[in-house]
């Protein structure tokens, strides 16, 4: 593959970061407690502008995944410039989206699809439950049929854009079988929790949910499938999302870590002329520059349906992921104690960094598959 930006991918790089540099967001991180009132009109006009310059198209199906490189150079600005912006986004585009389009009949949720497309809504998708008591198997949440709808119970556990969403994807099971169930926003026992206070990552809400008898019309069920594919396509889209927002977390780290060494002082010189703010800064690059190409190699390989890149793509978000905690932890120390102090970049960053290692497949996780792999194909 070409790691060079082609026009195209450059072209859609610059027009993210224009309008990030002219969409007046204002500071999603403001409090530490982000108010769903606060949140939904900020992220729905921020769908609705990026829809304009065609973020929210780009490869959300199998048949548009041959041009992943273009959505990963756009997804990469985004990240590099705010990671709660860049994760309610994607929740709402690339997750509720590769469900809604990836898996509808031509005769389901046309209208909704066409809103979605627009920016016209924001969406979550619901697939984290509690832990399961016991040795039980399959999901908590459930779902029986009576006449021409379904009756909905259920728990879920960190639903990103659940507070402010206008559709939920929950994924759930009929008999046994995996479906998706399609949930406006207040819709009688749909009960969702309030936003969970999270380290880091405060311009994003994330909430929980529990479905107590809601009904859902058997034309806004996706499903029922044979194989469990589209909940590892979304967990697998989940984990490629992850991987580019530690690498975005990375890039601008650098940067202000650069910046803050070459504008300030220490025993008379400047931080960069000492050998040990180098060696941070070559190391910081260094894992900064391989966990991109790595997130790119995993994500060519899941466009082109490669029997590996489940793995690759397991290998990316840990390797990346965890660098993303050294980089930030390494540009804290070059600041030294301004860095420790609340409202910089670099602690934003460092808040921010753990998120991906610990939010969709976990780092232990991924570790045991990738392994399980290894043993499997690799003797």
């Amino acid at each position: 593959m070409n790691f060079d930006w082609t026009l195209q991918e450059q072209d859609i790089k610059t027009r993210v970061g224009q309008w990030f540099d002219t969409s007046s967001l204002g500071d999603l991180e403001a409090t530490a407690e982000p108010a769903p009132e606060r949140l939904k009109p900020i992220i729905s006009r921020c769908l609705r502008e990026l829809a304009e310059i065609g973020y929210l198209d780009l490869a959300v199906t199998q048949e548009s995944r041959s041009d992943i490189m273009r959505l990963i150079a756009a997804q990469e600005e985004l990240a590099g410039r705010s990671t709660s912006l860049f994760l309610s986004v994607e929740a709402s585009a690339r997750l509720f989206g590769g469900l809604v389009r990836g898996f509808t009949r031509p005769d389901q949720l046309q209208a909704l699809i066409e809103a979605h497309g627009k920016g016209e809504i924001i969406a979550a998708v619901a697939m984290s439950e509690p832990a399961k008591p016991g040795e039980s198997q399959g999901m908590l949440t459930t779902a029986r049929r009576d006449g021409q709808e379904y009756v909905v119970n259920g728990r879920k556990s960190f639903v990103t854009n659940g507070p402010i969403a206008d559709f939920i994807a929950v994924l759930g099971e009929i008999e046994g079988s995996l479906a998706v169930f399609i949930v406006r926003s207040g819709q009688p026992g749909l009960v969702t929790g309030p936003i969970v206070k999270t380290v880091g990552c405060n311009g994003i809400a994330v909430c929980s949910l529990e479905l107590q008898d809601v009904i859902v019309s058997a034309d806004r069920v996706l499903g029922t499938f044979e194989s469990r594919s589209p909940l590892g396509s979304v967990w697998l889209t989940n984990d490629l999302i992850l991987t580019v927002a530690s690498v975005g977390i990375m890039q601008k780290t650098v940067v202000a870590a650069k910046k803050w060494a070459e504008s300030h002082e220490r025993g008379g010189k400047p931080l960069f002329a000492h050998q040990e703010i180098r060696f941070k800064l070559a190391e910081m690059l260094t894992l900064s520059q391989t966990s991109q190409l790595l997130a790119y190699r995993a994500g060519w390989m899941y466009a082109s349906s490669n029997p590996e890149a489940e793995t690759v793509v397991h290998c990316a978000k840990v390797f990346a992921s965890e660098s993303s905690e050294r980089v930030t932890s390494m540009a804290m120390q070059i600041m030294g104690g301004a860095g420790y102090i609340s409202g910089n970049v670099i602690e934003q960053a460092f808040r921010d960094s753990k998120y991906a290692s610990v939010s969709g497949t976990t780092s232990e996780i991924a570790r045991t598959s990738i392994a399980q792999d290894l043993l499997r194909s690799h003797h």
